[in-house]
């Protein structure tokens, strides 16, 4: 039997194609629940940023599992309802959009029916979110990545472009790009350990996980983020050569495993940490360095990136 009986199928009209194509996907997806004996119904969001509250409205009116059915933008929008929410009410993901990270990590096909199938075996598990609060911003979650640097700017330059016309392949080819033609600031990283260590940083990138892996084409490369644990892994890239980035990029997209002495020459260090506060460094308050999380876009640093534990009930494959 599914561990949720009244499910709320929130999903983005503009993701993953035509809004009757959607609409006729999500219909299948509904009686494969109702099959079930799960009592279903289809909301489309009303318009960008307004998953969360729909989220809450869903709570209110005794919906035990809030299901976003989208892109990792939709999950994005629909997490910031669900934190700090009722244990007995989860969070559930259906892939329906352009990047499906987090229900890849979840073991979720790609294909919608398999995905809906198998979900009604996932259990609900009380786990972890991330937190970014950005210089004069609200505190916003997610649950795959955030991250502070050029790789924000990246996200900001392709995401249009790789829903209009190279699909996720986009990312990749921008982010060589960039490689060549951005001007890396340096800031300051002030690392928090799980043991209350506190490291400070001269770095170009960091980016805290909460997944194993970001999916698609770098499948292969895990640094060791994990749903089911309350620590952020944090990526950090100090300053190197070009070269050095450019070959650590390439091991990581072709083998995954990037060995010590390229990782060394290209000054990428894995960190596990509760927190990260990253400030401008003196000479370079002028420069906008941007922030992301889950691939949104925010305003730049001043930023703090934090775990906050126990945050939201999530449907996950059994243990």
């Amino acid at each position: 039997m599914p561990s949720f009986h009244k499910a709320l199928l929130l999903y983005n009209p503009k993701a993953g194609g035509a809004h009757r194509m959607q609409e006729s996907s999500l219909r299948g997806v509904a009686a494969i629940f109702r099959a079930a004996g799960v009592e279903v119904e289809l909301e489309p969001t009303r318009a960008p940023g307004a998953g969360g509250q729909q989220a809450k409205e869903g709570i209110t009116r005794g919906f035990d599992a809030i299901f976003a059915c989208g892109g990792d933008g939709t999950v994005y929008d629909v997490l910031q309802g669900m934190v700090h929410g009722p244990e007995t009410v989860a969070l559930g993901v259906l892939p329906l959009g352009t990047a499906n990270v987090l229900a890849s990590d979840l073991g979720l096909s790609p294909e919608l029916p398999a995905a809906a199938r198998a979900v009604l075996d996932y259990a609900p598990r009380r786990v972890a979110a991330g937190k970014l609060v950005w210089a004069a911003g609200q505190p916003t979650y997610f649950s795959v990545a955030a991250g502070i640097g050029a790789h924000a700017g990246l996200i900001y330059d392709a995401t249009a472009r790789s829903k209009q016309h190279g699909g996720f392949a986009t990312y990749y080819v921008a982010g060589f790009a960039r490689l060549f033609l951005h001007d890396f600031v340096p800031f300051t990283a002030e690392i928090t350990l799980p043991d209350g260590e506190v490291r400070r940083e001269e770095v170009l990138e960091v980016v805290a996980m909460r997944v194993s892996s970001f999916g698609k084409w770098l499948s292969r490369w895990r640094p060791g983020g994990r749903l089911d644990c309350d620590y952020l892994q944090l990526v950090t890239l100090k300053p190197c050569s070009r070269l050095a980035m450019f070959r650590y990029a390439l091991y990581a997209l072709a083998r995954g495993q990037v060995p010590e002495s390229v990782s060394r020459a290209a000054n990428v260090e894995f960190i596990r940490a509760v927190r990260v506060r990253c400030r401008a460094m003196a000479g370079t308050a002028m420069v906008r360095i941007r922030a992301q999380a889950d691939g949104e876009v925010l305003d730049g640093i001043p930023a703090e990136i934090a775990i906050v534990p126990k945050a939201l009930t999530l449907l996950m494959p059994p243990r």
